[in-house]
């Protein structure tokens, strides 16, 4: 009898290990302008990271003309505190520790040779470190820039061009953050209809909570005000739900307009 019972509680624990969510071995990889453009999508890096995926965040700039909030100046002093609180952030939410480009700045504030200059560095940068990542999915901004700042569209719009010119649109699987119009508290984003809008991913409350934790990494760039303001929106927002539209292409070619 004790022998069944053994038996019978030996197959009870293999079958209860067994259904035990299985680990992934896929990359994700997030490509964004500056340190802190990923809080748009924490949640989801989040779940993904406990999901097994490794999770990576490629980060082109390096933040130092980022003074809207803090009182440290221009310069190679904030852009150190900036990767800190990259590194801060990521390390909260349980992914890789991020991936800094340190491209000056992806705009023509300091002329337009030199953005020429930069998109230049950029492209090769994610030539060069792509296929290094070998990311299963890669996110970024779409056309809209996310907020319609323009480094973000600049980096929404050199990854696309760098999968398209290498032939990367099958090999690695484009994803643009997407917003519709019952997005709450975010008038401020670049919507679209819901029509183009191909791919939703839900988080559980567990996940948001240790997205808005790693946003008070950036003490930075967000005032207390506005941490608080993002932190009641999203607390107050039960869908939690993030949106995504996948870049597809259709191959051939036809000899004229339809």
């Amino acid at each position: 009898m004790n022998k069944l019972l053994i038996l019978a509680l030996t197959f009870f624990s293999i079958s209860f290990l067994n259904t035990s969510p299985k680990k992934s071995n896929k990359t994700i990889l997030a490509v964004v302008a500056h340190p802190d453009d990923e809080m748009s999508i924490a949640e989801v890096l989040v779940k993904y990271g406990r999901l097994g995926y490794k999770v990576f965040v490629m980060i082109a700039t390096d933040g130092k003309y980022g003074t809207r909030v803090t009182s440290i100046p221009e310069g190679d002093s904030l852009a150190t505190v900036r990767k800190q609180e990259s590194t801060c952030a990521c390390e909260k939410m349980g992914i890789e520790p991020p991936i800094f480009l340190s491209i000056d700045r992806l705009d023509t504030k300091n002329g337009v040779r030199n953005y020429f200059l930069s998109h230049k560095q950029l492209r090769e940068s994610l030539i060069q470190n792509i296929p290094i990542i070998n990311p299963d999915i890669i996110i970024t901004f779409g056309p809209d820039g996310d907020t319609h700042h323009a480094e973000h569209i600049v980096i929404g719009g050199a990854v696309t061009e760098v999968i398209l010119q290498n032939g990367w649109v099958d090999k690695y699987p484009l994803y643009y953050v997407a917003y519709d119009r019952t997005s709450p508290g975010l008038e401020a984003v670049g919507f679209m209809d819901s029509k183009y809008i191909n791919v939703e991913i839900t988080y559980s409350e567990e996940e948001e909570l240790i997205g808005l934790a790693a946003n008070k990494c950036y003490v930075s760039q967000i005032a207390p005000a506005e941490m608080q303001e993002d932190y009641d929106r999203k607390r107050k927002d039960t869908i939690n739900k993030s949106f995504f539209r996948k870049f597809v292409i259709k191959e051939g070619r036809q000899v004229n307009f339809e």
